[in-house]
């Protein structure tokens, strides 16, 4: 069975969906989610991508096609690393 394919904001690679991460708008506030409802935005596990989503101005505001409170880099990867939501 083939898994799902979804894009990396930050390389825009495209990967099978379980080797991303998938972001969330909650009342306007990022979080990590992988099985919230709705429209998600996805990035590679990786520094490398997590520091090209934070240079691009508005990416997951784009993404999620909502206005999106902004993350920092050290948030992001913390975040990712322990997977737990804000």
């Amino acid at each position: 069975m083939r898994m799902p394919l979804r894009t990396c904001l930050g390389c825009r690679r495209v990967s099978e969906k379980n080797g991303l991460v998938r972001f969330v708008s909650r009342e306007g506030v990022l979080a990590l989610d992988s099985y919230a409802p709705g429209r998600g935005a996805y990035l590679c596990p990786s520094e490398k991508c997590v520091q090209a989503v934070c240079s691009k101005k508005e990416a997951f505001s784009r993404a999620l096609k909502t206005k999106t409170a902004f993350v920092g880099f050290d948030e992001l990867l913390r975040l990712i690393k322990s997977g737990n939501a804000p």
